[in-house]
């Protein structure tokens, strides 16, 4: 006997699309949202604990999730400790797109969907809605120092308000392709800053200011924070100032500047250069002033049409710039000193046709012209208003990599604020073999070969409990 057909009831299909598919995938993107982030390692700075190649998942509630349509975060039930593993933002780049917050809400940052933003200004045949394309970047480190803790590091080894840590993992295995011999071992120590901590302006070095200016960033997500450098010389700007001898390490955390400056002076190119060289040329002070006063390259094309989103990315500026353009001008004011005291005995002969002439006899001593002084002067602004200090009003932590020679972190970067703090390193759930280019997730005609790259091994592992 055949079956009645059951007619079609809008109601009841409706009812059944919510129950199998819309509240799932709802249930799925709330849990992504504020419960679970996940995570794929990109390079060795963790090794040995950490590979290249490995898949986790963060718990976003242990230091709090994010409140939607905000850059606010609910509260945790813990604090990032000494050892703890964590997946954070990365703290030099901007919360909004352009740097400009009264421009924009922050609508979601989720793992399906990347950073979204509404756009309340666009302009002319550009839509409202805004894609962080690529960031802000979360990275992942290990938290070695809480506010208050002194920090060093000697031949690979870590120290804690001088204590040696032997329960941290200590160094890691080398990836670098060449050694870098920047000194990412023997530099001075760092005191990571507590609640009520005042920072002075105008005595703080250029690089350390620029992590200032990253912490009151992190710290005022709705605010402009805005740094501006100029170069002086007695008394008379001069932003236009070309150094003739500039000089620059050729290290990694150099590469913006290094590319500009093989643009100038194309001869180095030339050169077989290695890691750890110094090389000299001639380098523009503007280009330093106008990279500090972005603090990012935004990387969009205002000319583009058509589609839902904007994307934007950004090539991150690096503090150690800073570092070396100071060292630079104090070489400057250096050569001013050694000049100043030099005198010249004129030998004056009788002046030929068109000869400038000099008052005075042979072997009179003339002192040489007064020596000139260089000096970088800064003015950092929190929404629009100059600030002589800043007092801090979160907690800081020191995040750095495991494979503390080829590391790139706390050191160089600066501090992270408990508001750049995305999730806590729990499980790794996948991992397999990336390291050469015979198998690539990008490449299906390689993917024959997963299941003899996958490390089986590692599957489900305790991020705690690895050695």
């Amino acid at each position: 006997m055949e079956k009645e057909r059951q007619p079609f009831l809008a109601k009841k299909f409706l009812k059944g699309l919510l129950r199998e598919i819309v509240v799932p995938v709802a249930l799925a993107l709330i849990v992504i949202q504020y419960v679970i982030q996940a995570f794929q390692i990109p390079s060795g700075s963790m090794e040995d604990t950490l590979h290249t190649g490995d898949f986790l998942l963060g718990l976003k509630f242990t230091y709090g999730s994010p409140i939607p349509f905000s850059n606010r975060k609910f509260p945790g039930y813990a604090y990032p400790a000494p050892g703890d593993v964590v997946i954070f933002r990365y703290p030099g780049e901007p919360e909004y797109p352009d740097g400009n917050p009264g421009r924009y809400t922050h609508l979601f940052n989720a793992l399906m969907f990347g950073n979204l933003y509404w756009d309340h200004e666009p302009k002319d045949g550009q839509p409202h809605l805004v894609h962080y394309a690529d960031g802000p970047k979360d990275y992942i480190k290990r938290c070695v120092a809480v506010s208050g803790d002194t920090v060093e590091v000697h031949r690979g080894r870590l120290y804690i308000n001088g204590v040696r840590q032997d329960t941290i993992p200590g160094r890691g295995k080398f990836t670098a392709m060449a050694r870098t011999y920047s000194p990412r071992d023997e530099r001075e120590a760092f005191v990571v800053p507590s609640v009520g901590d005042t920072f002075v302006i105008d005595s703080m070095p250029l690089e350390r200011l620029w992590w200032l200016r990253s912490l009151i960033a992190q710290e005022n997500p709705d605010e402009s924070v805005e740094l501006d450098i100029s170069l002086w010389k007695d008394g008379v700007e001069i932003n236009g100032y070309d150094f003739e001898d500039f000089r620059i390490p050729v290290e990694n955390d150099r590469g913006l500047a290094l590319n500009e400056f093989f643009r100038r002076n194309r001869m180095l190119v030339q050169q077989r250069l290695t890691q750890g060289d110094t090389i000299s040329g001639v380098m523009s002070f503007n280009y330093f002033r106008e990279l500090s006063r972005m603090a990012y390259l935004p990387m969009i094309d205002p000319d583009i049409r058509g589609g839902f989103t904007r994307q934007v990315s950004y090539i991150g500026f690096e503090a150690s710039l800073l570092r070396d353009l100071e060292w630079n001008v104090a070489v400057l004011n250096q050569a001013e000193e050694d000049n100043a005291g030099t005198v010249e005995t004129l030998e004056v002969d009788a002046p030929q046709d068109g000869a400038k002439t000099v008052e005075g006899v042979a072997g009179d001593t003339l002192d040489a012209p007064a020596k000139s002084k260089y000096e970088i002067r800064r003015r950092l602004t929190l929404g629009g208003k100059p600030l002589e200090s800043y007092v801090v009003k979160t907690p800081q932590f020191f995040m750095m990599g495991d494979n503390r020679d080829n590391s790139a972190d706390s050191r160089y970067w600066g501090f992270v604020s408990l508001r750049n703090i995305r999730a806590k390193a729990f499980v790794i759930y996948f991992s397999f073999e990336n390291d050469d280019e015979a198998f690539s997730l990008k490449n299906p005609f390689t993917w024959w070969r997963l299941p003899f790259r996958i490390r089986w091994g590692r599957l489900g592992k305790i991020i705690s409990m690895i050695d």
